[in-house]
């Protein structure tokens, strides 16, 4: 099984597996694992190869992950990692395992190498989340017992022309003439961020306060929601040479505190790029949320980003998002274990799950 979250590096030659008399051990990682998951890494995922990020991605990260390998005694066949975020699920506190990089060698594809490192994490005893994944991850969940319980739509905010240019030449085969021209005045003109009259004030602050965890406690809009936790964020804030900045925003109404965005600039061998990583509050409605939206996207815009990403469960934010002229893409499942969540939950899950507050690493 292959996570989307962890694209391949370059061609690496394959060792020769017999599958039929392969013998490998599951074990919990440990710190004298970390040579192993460096070597696998560095042969399999286009990541950082320094000390200090194995040692921020790896062991920095033990108090809040779980992380199963599957090994021999000199070789890591595959791997699942897991961070352990805060949860309110039907106004209960829950501590969930958002599962990612489940990933094993190619070539041992039907081994079951990868069905065991899931089943061990299926063990631990918390509730799993798992969003997106390879064509092969997402049917294999169902097939081990997970529950799907809803989807993400992505959404993209162009604001240069490449990105345009290559949604366009992705559905034309042949070009347009003055199309470069015309996607630039788009991004210009209709794409970039408009700063909403309205009588709240946002305010930049440099860390998660208790006063933004406060604002999950009442009774809001979803059933399913991640809470924010200060000790996560700055293990990632801690990381942030190699998974760019991030930004924490509140929104105030009458001196009241109605909402938090979290935001993110980073780069990409393409240039710069932001996302809308998180964004919530507790009583939703259409037009706050749309102006939550404005706010985060033209806090980003002097990082002159080339788009600005995001994603949502939620109707009402994703209609904010449409009305802000994001641009709507695909949609993740989402699968949870064990399988007892009640059909149609109210979901809120953006960005800020599994690695995609991380990802892409800056590679050096």
């Amino acid at each position: 099984m292959v996570s989307t979250a962890s694209p391949s590096a370059a061609q690496h030659p394959e060792t020769a597996y017999d599958l039929r008399s392969l013998t490998f051990r599951v074990e919990s990682f440990a710190d004298d694992h970390l040579p192993l998951v460096a070597r696998f890494s560095e042969r399999y995922w286009l990541r950082p190869r320094t000390a200090a990020y194995y040692r921020w991605r790896y062991l920095d990260a033990e108090p809040f992950s779980r992380h199963f390998l599957a090994l021999t005694d000199d070789e890591c066949l595959g791997m699942v990692f897991a961070l352990r975020k805060q949860y309110v699920i039907d106004g209960q506190g829950a501590s969930c395992l958002e599962v990612f990089d489940w990933h094993s060698l190619p070539q041992l594809r039907g081994s079951g190498v990868g069905i065991r490192l899931m089943r061990a994490m299926m063990r631990t005893g918390e509730r799993l989340i798992a969003i997106g994944g390879t064509r092969d991850a997402v049917s294999a969940l169902p097939v081990m017992g997970w529950q799907r319980i809803g989807s993400a739509r992505s959404f993209e905010l162009p604001l240069a022309a490449e990105p345009l240019n290559d949604s366009l030449q992705r559905r034309l085969p042949v070009p347009v003439p003055g199309a470069r021209v015309a996607l630039r005045v788009a991004t210009r003109c209709w794409f970039r961020p408009r700063r909403r009259m309205v009588r709240g004030v946002t305010v930049p602050v440099p860390l998660l306060t208790p006063d933004l965890q406060a604002l999950y406690e009442p009774a809001s809009g979803y059933d399913v929601m991640q809470v924010p936790n200060p000790e996560l964020f700055d293990w990632m804030h801690a990381g942030a040479d190699i998974t760019g900045a991030y930004s924490v925003l509140k929104f105030m109404i009458d001196d009241e505190l109605r909402g938090w965005a979290l935001t993110r600039v980073y780069p990409t061998p393409q240039g710069t790029e932001a996302a809308i990583l998180d964004l919530y509050a507790p009583r939703t409605d259409v037009a706050l949320y749309t102006w939550m939206v404005s706010e985060a996207a033209t806090s980003l815009l002097p990082a002159r980003p080339a788009r600005i990403r995001a994603r949502a469960t939620c109707p009402i934010l994703q209609a904010a998002l449409r009305a802000n002229r994001f641009r709507a893409g695909d949609e993740a499942p989402i699968h949870t274990w064990p399988a007892t969540l009640r059909a149609g939950m109210r979901l809120h899950i953006t960005l800020n799950h599994t690695d995609e507050p991380l990802r892409p690493y800056r590679v050096r």
